[in-house]
């Protein structure tokens, strides 16, 4: 990997990795220009398809033999070296992505920062017994009574490819350790506004071991969506068995095409989230404050960029005048917490939302229907002042949210869907009274306004080892379930 130019105007080289081998741009290579100006190069994806997925599955034998535990041990001992501090291919990548991606430096450095952490082994241990079973993964497991089943079941390591987002680097740490314990052969599909953390991590895995099973079953390249010469060779039933696919409506559809049976989709959908304020956030300052910066976290976290960034709140309110007073004075309270909160978890955005700003403009001179507070270059909060929220309300971003008085907050869980990731609700006895309706309407998560669940796993990891993601649980999805069936007990 070199850079080419100056700070600012550099062209970055990004090798194609594939089971141990490092290819790195040459003759070959096709530049191409990553979002936010960044620029990089690799070598062409079409000259190396037919190699990045495994032809042969009898290939995945030495992987599938070797034990979770030596899998474990080897991803414990890569996580120290993930350390941005020390590692010059993640500072690498760490600048590619504060350039490609929306993300601001004191926002983007804690994310990096929790890599190592990601492969300490009591987590990853913890998380395959609870996610898979670990004798699942190591042999076939007896079904009834033990020396008197005819019945066993193992856990399969599959052929994968993930094609991951990079809207939050963390995806590809996540992806090389889920691929890695379920004994899956990988092929990480790269993001242009993310190219290189995932290949840094897999660098790393190599330096440390080029010839583990695990370090041979990882492949990780980029070429642009939609390449047909690179995409023909590699979305094939007798190539790979799952495909994981992230990212936004167009890139799912766009993968859908290459469904047949044979290749089952893992979705991670494109995914929206909302909150739920109580009456009570408007009845006295205390609780407004709370409620606010509540509020401000929901929407705040990763700069509004992830998929459980907040962009509508629903508040109990009515509609009469001193209803709607209240309403924008709590407005006034979030856009206050917007720019107070700490920048490990918030900062104003790399530049203003030209779009957003000319749909914020319109909206205020509405102003029997809208309030406008602040602006996308800070923060912003558009008030509405019927129970409807915003037409453009799903591209909110920038730290914008929209306010919405609903007098009857039971009607919320009708208006979610599977497409509704989070949903952060104040007070507690709100988020205990509609959690079953929401999660009935396709919500895969409600907690406490402003929670999060990086920081309830610092304080009690145990529980949140081996979660669902997304309403599903990915790992159990990755691997094949084999039944074995025998005449007598073995």
């Amino acid at each position: 990997m070199t850079v080419t130019a100056e700070p600012g105007t550099s062209v970055i080289d990004i090798p194609i990795i594939i089971r141990g081998r490092v290819i790195e741009p040459g003759d070959d290579a096709i530049e191409f220009g990553g979002r936010g100006g960044a620029r990089f190069r690799c070598p062409d994806a079409r000259n190396h398809a037919a190699d990045l997925v495994l032809r042969d599955a009898s290939d995945l034998t030495d992987l599938h033999e070797t034990p979770i535990d030596e899998i474990i041990d080897f991803l414990a001992e890569l996580g120290p070296r993930l350390d941005l501090d020390r590692n010059p291919l993640l500072q690498t990548a760490f600048r590619l992505c504060l350039d490609a991606g929306e993300l601001t430096e004191p926002v983007l450095r804690p994310v990096y920062e929790q890599l190592p952490g990601m492969f300490r082994r009591s987590r990853m241990s913890a998380q395959v017994e609870k996610m898979l079973g670990k004798s699942y993964l190591d042999g076939w497991v007896e079904l009834g009574r033990r020396g008197a089943s005819t019945m066993r079941m193992r856990a399969i390591g599959t052929r994968q490819v993930h094609v991951i987002a990079g809207n939050v680097p963390i995806v590809a740490a996540l992806t090389v350790q889920r691929a890695a314990l379920t004994k899956g052969d990988c092929l990480i599909k790269t993001p242009s506004n993310d190219p290189f953390t995932a290949a840094a991590i897999v660098r790393a895995m190599i330096d440390l071991d080029p010839d583990h099973p695990v370090t041979r079953h990882f492949a990780v390249a980029y070429w642009k969506g939609g390449d047909e010469q690179v995409e023909r060779q590699i979305y094939r039933p007798s190539r790979i068995e799952k495909l994981t696919a992230w990212g936004g409506m167009s890139s799912m559809k766009h993968i859908q095409r290459y469904l047949v049976p044979g290749i089952e989709l893992i979705s991670a959908n494109p995914k929206l989230s909302i909150s739920i304020v109580g009456h009570e956030a408007l009845e006295n300052p205390a609780a407004r404050e709370e409620a606010a910066l509540g509020v401000a976290l929901m929407a705040g976290r990763m700069n509004q960029t992830a998929c459980s960034s907040t962009r509508v709140v629903y508040v109990e309110c009515g509609t009469d005048p001193d209803d709607l007073d209240r309403l924008e004075e709590f407005g006034i309270a979030v856009h206050k917490a917007f720019l107070g909160l700490p920048p490990h978890e918030s900062t104003a955005p790399k530049r203003p939302d030209p779009g957003l700003e000319d749909e914020l403009r319109a909206v205020a001179l509405d102003d029997e229907f809208y309030r406008v507070i602040g602006d996308t270059a800070s923060a912003g909060v558009v008030v509405s002042r019927t129970d409807e929220p915003v037409e453009f309300a799903d591209s909110l971003t920038n730290r914008v949210v929209n306010l919405v008085p609903i007098a009857d907050i039971s009607r919320v869980p009708r208006w979610v869907s599977e497409a509704t990731q989070t949903v952060g609700i104040y007070p507690e006895r709100l988020r205990e009274r509609l959690r079953d309706d929401l999660a009935l309407h396709g919500v895969q998560r409600t907690l406490p306004l402003g929670a999060s669940l990086s920081a309830q796993a610092a304080a009690d990891p145990d529980q949140t080892v081996g979660l669902p993601h997304d309403g599903t649980e990915p790992m159990r999805r990755s691997v094949r379930w084999v039944i074995d069936q025998s005449v007598d007990p073995v």
